[in-house]
């Protein structure tokens, strides 16, 4: 009779330790980070998102402030922090005949007035201005600036235009 309680004792302990390993197992592997929705991180641009440099002159580099810049804004709309990044798309238009190179353009990428990024537009690989992160419900605004480089020939710009479009590509954190 002590054998057989024994036995059912030790039954119904393993029974409830595999349970209690499988079900913390289970809670264990199943963590997730939480679920970050991408639609609320939204831009929100100065216009319709399209900047056309067309009959621009040579500028030098201290004379860049001089130029108007694109202005837009980064709004993050969720209740989480949030990745993204800033994309520069070249936009061909109907009346686009000419276009300028990226070879002959420069550029100056500011955040909250402060200069984060410049160069030579060319430097800019796969479209990637900037990527960045942005708290909840804050907003980064942003001032951007294109000009044709000054030590270019007139042959390469003149009668020339180039458009481009800014996006922004929420990333998963």
């Amino acid at each position: 009779m002590k054998k057989w309680l024994l036995l059912l004792i030790s039954g119904i302990v393993l029974v409830v330790a595999i349970f209690l390993i499988t079900f913390y197992s289970w809670g264990y592997f199943n963590q997730r980070k939480p679920k970050v929705d991408l639609n609320t991180l939204e831009i929100v641009l100065s216009d319709d998102g399209e900047v056309n440099l067309k009959e621009q002159t040579p500028t030098e580099d201290n004379k860049s402030d001089d130029i108007i810049p694109y202005n837009f804004k980064v709004t993050n709309k969720s209740d989480t922090k949030a990745k993204y990044q800033i994309l520069l798309e070249d936009f061909i238009s109907d009346d686009s005949n000419a276009l300028l190179s990226r070879n002959v353009l420069k550029y100056e990428l500011k955040k909250d007035g402060v200069t984060i990024k410049s160069g030579d537009l060319s430097s800019i690989k796969n479209n990637i201005l900037n990527e960045n992160s942005i708290n909840a419900k804050e907003e980064d605004k942003y001032e951007l600036r294109i000009w044709v480089n000054n030590d270019v020939s007139a042959s390469e710009w003149v009668g020339k235009t180039y458009n481009y479009n800014v996006k922004v590509k929420p990333l998963l954190n």
